[in-house]
């Protein structure tokens, strides 16, 4: 059995950038990496960390199963999202995926920050103006804007930290 697994789902590579630091920084050998959009089967492991790009506010049926399918296991979260760049909007999206976590599983944190998203929906927001308040708009598109750089190096250094506190939670059990 493995003694970490790192899956993740990701759309636009986001949620993969930093899924892929976050395997770097796990100290052991007895890990593996997988995109839950493309394996078969089940990788049985002691530690899970599932991430997920936020569509509307929550994850993508993939994640879903695959988190209310664990059973006694420790479960770190994370990932992107365009909009919504708060720590409270970074809890929301933590207890949406953990809600589908059975009740047997710890849940050991989150990790979540901006991720970049396409151009289309920055066209879809400008077709907006006129319709909606320009002031929200503007928010939104300002948003936007800020995410194109995401994640940067701080985010992924940040993923960095997030995974060393969790081996340590990990370990003190």
């Amino acid at each position: 059995m493995l003694k970490y697994l790192v899956a993740y789902a990701s759309e636009t590579g986001n949620t993969q950038k930093i899924a892929e630091e976050i395997y770097k920084a796990i100290p052991d050998t007895r890990k593996e990496m997988i995109n839950v959009r493309s394996f078969v089967g089940f990788h049985e492991a002691e530690n899970y960390f599932i991430g997920y790009w936020a569509n509307c506010g929550t994850c993508s049926m993939e994640i879903i199963d695959l988190l209310s399918s664990l059973h006694g296991k420790n479960v770190a979260i994370f990932g992107t999202c365009g909009l919504g760049n708060t720590d409270a909007y970074y809890k929301k999206l933590e207890l949406a995926a953990t809600t589908w976590l059975p009740s047997d599983n710890r849940v050991l944190g989150s990790y979540f920050c901006q991720g970049r998203m396409p151009v289309e929906f920055r066209q879809k927001y400008e077709a907006c103006r006129g319709r909606c308040s320009d002031e929200q708009l503007q928010i939104v598109i300002d948003a936007y804007d800020k995410a194109k750089a995401h994640p940067d190096r701080q985010d992924l250094l940040k993923a960095n930290v997030f995974t060393c506190e969790m081996i340590k939670k990990i370990k003190s059990f």
